[in-house]
């Protein structure tokens, strides 16, 4: 007996099964408004530390409350929404000097006078207070992606609105603006990232003479949790009388002029002492920028800096008042840095000392009456200083070289000093080529010093040697 199919079925042949491997259908449907009951960042509240008042500003902030008070029952929270605008003397704050821990929503920085509710969030806060904020990456691979895609974020989106998102120098520069001192703290890293499209970043990174290191490290943080010391003795220099004149003079070799206006020429820091600011182009090293500068500037100090180099406020009259406290006979052989490796006082240990804030994290260490090492990003000598660089140096490691030569050639101890200053490098966090052909010359030129420590590595015969090796292995094959 036949049987005839129905109609349908024969309208509708039934295509062969796929591949279990090529399945890829997902029924999903609309997804409902963003909840705005959300769990709190769990990796903000874990850098919280313990406080007694809490002035908490924005949802985001306040929602951290219950589970601080939990570890912290002593905390009193009083929490305010954004403000959106009006008179800063009308907000309902807490009492002047109250509050031990200030927290910040990740919108508080898209506010159009985020600098001046930050200054007035300040005079709430105690001597030795603490700030707290959560910073979305405004620099994340994703973002660039969406930027190359023409796209938007989803509404309320909080990880992808525009509004939200921020360059993380421009946050630390209106932080140190306010007197606080950032440091990052955690971090909630891209989960995913396109390798093909970070390496095209990378290339990118490359035709603007930026490092590698960024791609590997900023841009892939969605956010950023910053913590931030008040800075009581700069903020306390920042507010003395400006000087008419500094007694040093700013010295920076420049290659880049947009960096050079975003940094050094922008400083509150030399602004308050009136500093005059050197701009040497063409140097062929530290020592001839040095000596170009020499012969234009009246100061009797002079400070060699990097062109990425912002000073905050307090910074100025904090060095000045270093300057004026060297007797005059000391001051044709006093060397001086910020940052660097020297000897603990009882003169038992090698220690980092000085301070500074590098692109994110802030090195806080005391000063040191014996350094064995400083950072280039900065150091102070006499106009007429018996310390000259070695031009054989290049511009690696050239200041380490100074203090060496100084302790040995000149019996003089070198001091760093502990004044913060914020390097704002674009490069990345490795060691480029030239950076071990210094090395080489160094462990060369004072074979009694080694190993040789320093910020970037300890510097031996060793280190050269797997340098070299490793260097030699990513070249290409011929």
């Amino acid at each position: 007996m036949s049987m005839s199919l129905p109609d349908a079925t024969l309208a509708r042949p039934r295509a062969p099964a796929a591949p279990a491997s090529l399945a890829r259908i997902e029924l999903r449907r609309p997804e409902p408004p963003a909840d705005p009951v959300r769990p709190p960042d769990g990796r903000w509240l874990a850098v919280l530390p313990a406080a007694r008042q809490v002035l908490a500003v924005g949802a985001d902030a306040a929602m951290l409350a219950p589970w601080h008070r939990q570890h912290h029952p002593q905390a009193q929270w009083q929490a305010l929404p954004l403000p959106a605008g009006g008179d800063l003397t009308a907000l309902p704050l807490p009492p002047a000097g109250s509050v031990d821990l200030l927290l910040l929503s990740p919108g508080f920085f898209a506010l159009t006078d985020a600098d001046r509710w930050l200054a007035r969030l300040g005079e709430c806060c105690a001597p030795g207070a603490r700030l707290s904020l959560a910073l979305d990456n405004g620099c994340t691979l994703e973002r660039m992606a969406r930027l190359l895609e023409a796209g938007t974020a989803a509404a309320g989106d909080p990880q992808h609105d525009p509004a939200r998102a921020h360059a993380p120098a421009t946050v630390y520069k209106l932080l140190l603006d306010a007197g606080w001192l950032p440091h990052l703290a955690a971090h909630e890293p891209v989960e995913t990232a396109d390798p093909a499209f970070a390496q095209g970043v990378r290339q990118l990174a490359g035709l603007l003479g930026l490092g590698e290191g960024c791609v590997d490290e900023v841009h892939r943080m969605r956010r950023l949790h910053v913590l931030a010391r008040r800075d009581d003795e700069g903020r306390a220099a920042a507010a003395r009388p400006p000087r008419a004149n500094a007694p040093f003079a700013v010295v920076v070799p420049t290659t880049d002029e947009a960096q050079l206006r975003a940094n050094v020429l922008a400083s509150p820091g030399l602004r308050e002492v009136n500093a005059r600011i050197a701009v040497c182009r063409g140097a062929a090293s530290p020592g001839d920028a040095i000596v170009q500068a020499e012969a234009v500037c009246e100061a009797e100090w002079l400070l060699l800096c990097h062109q990425d180099v912002y000073f905050p406020p307090g910074f100025g009259q904090r060095l000045a008042d270093e300057l004026d406290a060297i007797p005059a006979r000391e001051r044709r052989h006093t060397l001086l840095g910020f940052i660097g490796v020297g000897v603990d006082a009882q003169g038992q240990r090698l220690m980092r000392a000085g301070q500074v804030i590098d692109r994110l994290i802030h090195m806080d260490h005391p000063g040191s009456g014996v350094a064995l090492s400083f950072d280039e990003v900065a150091i102070v000598v006499s106009r007429d200083s018996i310390h000259r660089a070695a031009p054989e140096m290049g511009w690696h490691l050239w200041a380490t070289d100074l203090c060496l030569t100084a302790i040995s050639r000149h019996r003089v101890m070198p001091r760093l000093l502990s004044l913060p200053l914020f390097h704002n490098s674009r490069t990345g966090w490795s060691l480029p080529e030239a950076f071990v052909d210094s090395a080489e010359r160094l462990i060369a030129r004072h074979p009694a010093f080694a190993p040789i420590h320093t910020l970037c590595a300890t510097l031996t015969p060793e280190f050269v040697a797997s340098r070299r090796t490793l260097t030699a292995s990513d070249a290409p094959a011929a």
